[in-house]
């Protein structure tokens, strides 16, 4: 009986297989079809120009390329697979030298794209990246690359999958040094990793499942077959879902960059506190109630991580005596930064509080606190030189805890009392949001990511639903899954996936 279960779950498994090999291949020849050699600069160009360029060449001409510009030297650059070859390139129409450089061969299969390729270093001046790319364009059969061709050609022939082709792309556009960090996570595989073994659970469930459909009734299979796959399917869901969880904010973070609001009342000192933070005159000083009336922001690196602060106008009551139209206005948009933001620091005016013997803030502000968890709050106690006794820090102190104001942080902008403390908090605050540890890094997904995943933690939750109604239906489900899932890691792909991903590269990768 179980022998020809396990038969027929072993034909199944087999007949999916090989559907997915066979969608592959038909991708792989329509792209083979297509191909010509390719050429581009993979360096940046500066308009002074710079020490050194570098030209890459992909595709089966790249030997005639190479024997065309080098006066016939490609037999012995062939036989130096790797190595450095000091060459003179010239324009094969007139003989005329253009350059002296180096010539790196790489032969398919060991290259990045898999094709034959090579490189030409070059003196980096324009007239020269010019001149080559010019006598590069006249060679028959060579034509400019496409945006991410390069990147594109090693996807199809297997030298990268699709999640490690998107980690190169956000590695060139990384600005910080998380960012870095992250895009190597999904560059290493083990991100890929992670979606190919829930991949191939769905599958195997599938093909037990559907065994259990041919030859459950005939065979007497006990249902507790069923209940083990649904169990299985069930623990897989959370398990995606737990992803999408923990990824989707940290990765936004990472990509759009983690924003912070210094809000307050008017003349607490929000300006002083961008100022000093970002070493830079970014907002207008002044004790005239009222001088920052929108939203000022400066962009920032702290340890690794994208970070955007504005500094906003003081947040006064609507029904306040000194306010006119364009403060209001000021103080609106205030509000909706404070909204939005990841952070709040809170500035308060510690002589205020100390002279009035309780916290005074408008109650558009209370509202924000009340809004805001307490881990997306910093409250700030600013202009602490104005009081020099112990004794009158105390009862600040004593005030402040009647109010139930949180690990309120002591400075003075003016003389820098507590700022060190206060920055190495402020630092701990965006660390513990955005995350930096190995699990962060392998867990990090983009949009197309999240999307495909949430679309197969939606087809597991209708398999499980008709578990008890109807296999058939929960069998396409996770068909459907498992396709979502194929379509995430590449092994799945249309031409318009690959357009969109390759379009953020540049042309020379």
């Amino acid at each position: 009986m179980f022998k020809s279960v396990h038969k027929m779950f072993l034909r199944n498994l087999k007949i999916h297989q090989t559907a997915i090999k066979t969608i592959e291949l038909m991708q792989k020849c329509s792209f083979e079809s297509s191909a010509s050699t390719i050429f581009a600069l993979s360096t940046n160009i500066k308009s002074s120009g710079s020490a050194i360029a570098v030209i890459r060449v992909s595709g089966d001409k790249t030997l005639n390329v190479i024997n065309s510009i080098t006066k016939g030297k490609a037999d012995y650059i062939r036989s130096k697979p790797r190595h450095a070859c000091l060459n003179d390139y010239v324009d094969p129409k007139t003989n005329e030298l253009i350059d002296k450089g180096m010539t790196l061969w790489f032969p398919r299969p060991k290259s990045y794209t898999g094709e034959d390729l090579c490189e030409f270093h070059v003196h980096g001046s324009l007239a020269v990246i010019n001149k080559m790319l010019s006598v590069l364009s006249d060679i028959h059969g060579c034509r400019l690359a496409k945006e991410g061709e390069f990147t594109r050609r090693a996807l199809m022939n297997g030298k990268l999958h699709l999640i490690q082709a998107e980690g190169i792309r956000d590695l060139i556009n990384a600005r910080t040094e998380n960012q870095r960090r992250r895009a190597l996570g999904g560059l290493s595989g083990m991100l890929d990793h992670k979606f190919n073994r829930w991949r191939e659970q769905i599958i195997k469930s599938m093909a037990h499942l559907e065994a259990f459909i041919d030859f459950g009734e005939d065979e007497l299979i006990d249902d507790s077959v069923v209940k083990e796959l649904s169990e299985n399917i069930r623990n897989l869901k959370k398990e995606i879902d737990q992803h999408i969880a923990n990824t989707k904010l940290k990765s936004d973070l990472i990509k759009d960059g983690f924003h912070v609001a210094i809000i307050g009342q008017a003349n607490v000192g929000k300006s002083s506190l961008i100022n000093k933070l970002s070493e830079k005159d970014v907002s207008i000083i002044s004790p005239i109630s009222g001088t920052t009336r929108d939203v000022v922001e400066t962009w920032m690196d702290i340890d690794g991580n994208c970070v955007c602060i504005a500094d906003t106008a003081g947040i006064k009551d609507s029904n306040h005596p000194h306010i006119d139209p364009i403060e209001q206005q000021g103080i609106q948009k205030a509000i909706q930064r404070a909204k939005e933001c990841h952070l709040i620091i809170l500035v308060i005016d510690a002589s205020d509080v100390y002279h009035h013997k309780k916290l005074i803030i408008s109650n558009h502000l209370k509202k924000i606190i009340d809004e805001k968890h307490k881990s997306e709050l910093l409250y700030l106690i600013n202009k602490i030189d104005l009081l020099t006794g112990k004794n009158e820090r105390q009862e600040l102190e004593s005030i402040l805890i009647a109010n139930k104001i949180q690990k309120p942080i002591y400075v003075s902008c003016m003389n820098n009392e507590g700022f060190d403390n206060f920055v190495q908090n402020f630092k701990q605050q965006i660390e513990h949001s955005v995350g930096n540890n190995e699990e962060d890094r392998i867990s990090f997904s983009n949009e197309r990511h999240v999307m495909h995943l949430a679309e197969t933690s939606k087809e597991l939750t209708i398999t499980m639903e008709n578990f008890d109604k109807d296999l058939a239906i929960s069998s396409f489900h996770m068909r459907q899954a498992s396709y979502h899932l194929g379509c995430l890691t590449g092994n799945i792909t249309t031409e318009h996936v690959l357009d969109v991903l390759f379009k953020d590269f540049c042309i020379g990768k």
